[in-house]
């Protein structure tokens, strides 16, 4: 009984989860879209300072497109990880039910014929279980081949996130340049 407990716990846990991964997410777009806003609203005076700060906005994005991206698939992984476990923790109710009505064949036929409304009870509750596990696998196969679909358009979103991360590459070597120019001009007024 216990671990029918535990397994309550931790599909509760997954479910927490993968609520927090989805709420997390839509308070990061909002705050994105507010520090935009705020962006766009400080005028810029000096056209080095501009073009340094249009740098790492470029850079701040692309790091927040592939976070989302990568909690997107987290929440994925998690969502299947917690169908998995559904399915693990009603096998194992279904095992148990079976290893009783084994113990209770064993035995002997009387002790069937006295308890016969005990093991028909297991026997429907085994039934319904295994029609519940046939719903959902039924449900698995067409999420698997929508998966399969989806995991082609996967892979074109791989190809993009490495050229998300080239560009992140480029800006950052382009922050390094603005960077560079900010210090000799600071420099050079220095030495005059």
């Amino acid at each position: 009984m216990t671990d029918v407990t535990e397994k309550g716990k931790r599909d509760k846990s997954m479910a927490e989860i993968s609520e927090n991964l989805g709420t997390d997410t839509a308070n990061k777009l909002q705050e994105i879209i507010g520090e935009m806003q705020r962006g766009q609203k400080s005028p810029y005076r000096d056209p080095m300072q501009q073009q340094f700060i249009e740098e790492v906005n470029c850079l701040l994005n692309s790091v927040r497109q592939q976070q989302l991206s990568s909690q997107s698939q987290l929440q994925a992984s998690l969502n299947q990880a917690t169908s998995n476990l559904t399915d693990s923790n009603r096998f194992d109710t279904i095992l148990d039910s079976v290893k009783e009505l084994l113990q209770a064949a064993q035995l002997g036929v009387s002790n069937l014929q006295i308890n016969m409304k005990q093991y028909k009870s297991i026997i429907d509750k085994m039934e319904r279980d295994c029609h519940q596990q046939q719903v959902t696998t039924d449900l698995q196969v067409v999420q698997a081949l929508q998966q399969a679909i989806s995991s082609m358009a996967q892979a074109q979103n791989s190809l993009l996130q490495s050229q998300a991360v080239d560009k992140m590459y480029d800006s950052i070597t382009k922050c390094q340049d603005k960077l560079a120019q900010i210090e000799a001009l600071q420099s050079t007024k220095t030495t005059m």
